[in-house]
């Protein structure tokens, strides 16, 4: 019997366009009123969940940043945080100074970057849905050292996008000899550094433990590398149809890409 669901965002929840399609959000509903826990586990920060989720009346907890943040909204309290201390931080950002990568780091819900890396992201995504994201989810600092160095509660999520994999290996080779971290590869031309206590599989676990439920009773869906974590904690694991090699095989079942509602197939095969 499966009393929670952890879902990705990006690649399985929402389409390619970052839209939560009315199929989805009408499944969810169902398995919400069945009294099953849907919790979205994104890498996003909070202040990143698109709308549309944030609307649905039944999503109480939340897990992001990668797993370094458990966040129970109808009480706005924290209830597992897993963040890097700015001196960590601030030796991975300055690991990546070259010109033509965009970093920013993650903390207190938000990203916060630079003006350069604010045109660079910006110059990139024009005319994509996820500029819509951006606006939502991040900060300009004019120094971001210095604003790195006032976040003592710590650092969530580093997001370091370079120009070309090239570029990212030789940026990698920099940063994997640092203790304490947590490497997670989304694209092939970027990283995301957490800490090593940061885990989507860890923190849904945490979360059913806290709400009671075994770990044989959970499901999740995911679709990247970000997910394997999640995918190998679940006692019921979906990988999407648009998944990467690496999670499909990780999969207990394969349903549908994100594209045609992948997420409602799975729960009404396997849950409802």
């Amino acid at each position: 019997m499966i009393r929670m669901i952890g879902l990705d965002l990006d690649g399985t929840l929402l389409t390619r366009d970052k839209r939560l399609t009315k199929k989805n959000s009408e499944v969810l509903a169902l398995a919400a009123r069945r009294g099953i826990h849907i919790v979205p586990v994104t890498g996003r920060p909070l202040s990143g969940i698109p709308e549309a989720v944030e609307a649905l009346p039944f999503i109480r907890y939340v897990i992001t940043s990668n797993g370094a943040v458990i966040t129970d909204r109808a009480k706005n309290r924290t209830i597992r945080e897993h963040c890097m201390p700015a001196e960590k931080a601030l030796e991975i950002l300055k690991a990546a100074e070259e010109n033509s990568i965009i970093r920013e780091f993650f903390a207190e819900g938000h990203g916060f970057h630079d003006p350069q890396t604010h045109e660079q992201l910006w110059k990139k995504f024009e005319g994509t849905p996820i500029l819509a994201y951006l606006r939502k989810s991040r900060i300009q600092v004019k120094d971001l050292y210095g604003s790195l160095s006032e976040k003592r509660g710590g650092i969530e999520n580093i997001s370091i996008m370079c120009a070309s994999p090239a570029e990212r290996g030789e940026v990698l080779s920099r940063v994997a000899c640092i203790e304490g971290i947590r490497i997670i590869f989304p694209w092939a031309t970027d990283l995301e550094i957490v800490s090593e206590d940061a885990d989507k599989g860890e923190a849904f676990l945490d979360l059913a433990a806290e709400l009671g439920i075994p770990a044989g009773e959970v499901m999740a869906m995911g679709d990247g590398n970000n997910d394997l974590g999640l995918m190998r904690a679940a006692g019921l694991s979906v990988a999407m149809g648009n998944s990467d090699h690496e999670v499909i095989a990780a999969a207990d079942h394969i349903t549908a890409d994100n594209e045609h509602d992948g997420v409602a197939e799975a729960i009404l095969k396997f849950v409802l």
